[in-house]
This record gives C-alpha cells, structure tokens and sequence, in this order.
C-alpha cells in the first residue's frame, strides 16, 4: 500500500509549470481524476494543483467508459478552486469544452491543423473519426469549499498497436499524425504548451469572451449530422446545429430544438455511446 498523505507524496515543481503552483507526478496510478480527489479530501489545497501521470491502470471516462493508455500517453488533472478564479457557478459546465479547445489550440500550434481534428460534444477530441484524447471534469465538496477537477488523457506517443482491439479500432495518436516522429522529452513541453492555454481560456471563459463559444463551436464535429442522444431511458434524434454558447447541443428533430447540456451521443443503431 503507497502513502499518498499530501506531506510525503507532493512536491513543488523546481522548474514550475505553466498555471499550477504543485506538482505530483507518478509513474502509475489508478485514475489522476482520483488520486486529485484523494488529496483534496486529504486537505491538500495549494491550489490550482496538477496530478500527472505516466500511465494509469483504470483511467476514466464518461459515465462507466474507461481510458486505456501507455506509457507515451499524456494523463494529467489539474485541480482549481473556482471562485479563486472569479469562475461562476452556471461557467462550470462549460470547463470541459473549454479544456478541449485549449488542446485542440496546443495541437496546432505544433502545425497539426487537419479540418478534420475538433471536439465531439461533449467531451472527446478526435480526427477524421478517431480519438486522440478526451476530457473529464468533475466537482469535489470539500470543507474548504468546493473544487474542480479537469481530467485530460491524451494519446501523444501511444502505442495503439498495442492497445485492445476495440481502442485500436477508434483511437489515433499525435505520433501516427506528425510528419516528424516526437521524442520522449516532448510530453513535459507539450504538457507546458496546453496549460499556458488552458490558463488562457479559463480568463477568457470567465469573462464572458464569445470568441471562445465560437472557438469551440467551429471545432464541432457533429454539425449537421443526424445523431441519436440518450438521455438516460430517452432517446433524442435530430441533426445537430450548433454548440451553443452555454455549451449545450442543438438538435433540431424536425418538430423543434433540443438544448442538451448532457447525454451520450450513440455510435450506431444499437445504442452504443460514441
């Protein structure tokens, strides 16, 4: 059993990254999205704070969907205290588009700019139909106030060959995708590179910037298809208009517009999540 009490396992990062103030860093863990909720509920609140890891063994997605991931995967959470960033309460919702605009923003500026990379709503990156990360937020209450959780799994240099069939089948790599192959050392710079965007897109959320609704809507990737959206027992079909400005999904089913600010977008007919 490993001791993960804040006093022994945290350490400030000597050459501090972009944003975060502490830095843990591990070679294996379960889940970054758990292990920051452990040290939360621990009482570690040096905050923003970021759990990275180099694998982990049963990373998380939506609902009960799981995040296979290698050791060239970049896996990381960044824990934030929102209302030390002015960050409103009906803003929250919106952090995980937020976050993957951020990303996709990084993913360019390495000169990966295929039309076909974008967000698949609510909380996946892909390119030409493949997965190259997703993201996962979450609240955690603590005595301190509450907490938000931004979980971000990238596949950078993954090995999919080596992954389940069924992940070799919808996931793709930053490596597969670049003309020049990456080195090792590229994931702390590309970790550095998304933070300082992330941090940027966090100030213009809250202030309302609608340049950034407009970012995140231009990298749909579901506009004007038809999809099937379950919301629990209930299915919605329509064709997709917009990601609005609330971060909620337009589906238009013929008769009228669906606002939807949850659900899972299914795959094919039978019922399968994307």
């Amino acid at each position: 059993m490993t001791d993960d009490r804040p006093s022994q396992r945290v350490r400030s990062s000597p050459a501090p990254l972009p944003f975060v103030r502490t830095i843990l860093q591990r070679p294996v863990v379960d889940s970054t999205n758990d292990l920051a909720r452990s040290m939360l509920l621990q009482g570690l609140d040096e905050l923003p704070f970021l759990i990275w890891a180099d694998r982990q063994t049963l990373g998380r997605g939506r609902g009960e969907n799981q995040w296979w991931s290698d050791e060239g995967s970049l896996t990381f959470t960044i824990a934030l205290d929102p209302a030390a960033h002015s960050l409103r309460i009906d803003q929250e919702p919106r952090l995980g588009l937020m976050a993957a605009a951020a990303v996709i923003e990084a993913i360019g500026a390495l000169g990966l700019t295929d039309p076909g990379i974008g967000i698949r709503w609510p909380n996946d990156i892909e390119v030409n139909g493949r997965k190259l990360g997703g993201v996962l937020p979450e609240r955690v209450e603590t005595r301190q106030g509450h907490r938000l959780l931004i979980g971000i799994g990238l596949n950078v240099l993954t090995r999919i060959d080596q992954a389940p069939p069924d992940v070799q089948r919808m996931a793709t790599s930053l490596s597969a995708l670049q003309l020049q192959p990456l080195e090792p050392s590229f994931l702390s710079d590309f970790l550095a590179a998304i933070l300082t965007r992330f941090e940027r897109a966090l100030y213009r959320m809250v202030a309302d910037d609608p340049g950034l609704a407009q970012q995140w809507d231009r990298l749909n990737l579901l506009r004007d298809q038809v999809v099937r959206v379950a919301l629990g027992p209930r299915v919605i079909s329509g064709k997709v208009h917009e990601i609005d400005a609330q971060g909620a999904l337009g589906v238009h089913d013929g008769q009228q517009m669906h606002r939807l600010f949850g659900g899972q977008v299914l795959r094919n007919p039978s019922g399968d999540a994307q």
